[in-house]
């Protein structure tokens, strides 16, 4: 869906996509790249995109990096 590379074996793979993508870039078509998620790309008025010479998979392994932080922090932040 999103890096054009195959689900090699005991990869995890996205729920929605119905094993058609991997968790990964599944992921990153939801929430958006890590600068989206930072507010920091050209939606919110910066200039933030993908890392320059990181491959597909590569960037979407960091927008997922980037969600499981942000909601680690949301949830240790809430009462």
């Amino acid at each position: 869906m999103f890096c054009e590379e195959p689900i090699l074996p005991g990869e995890e793979v996205g729920p929605l996509s119905r094993g058609q993508a991997h968790l990964e870039c599944e992921v990153r078509n939801v929430v958006g790249s890590a600068a989206h998620q930072l507010g920091e790309c050209s939606c919110f008025g910066g200039d933030r995109h993908d890392p320059p010479g990181m491959s597909r998979r590569d960037c979407a392994r960091l927008a997922y990096e980037a969600f499981r932080l942000l909601r680690q922090k949301d949830e240790q932040d809430s009462p």
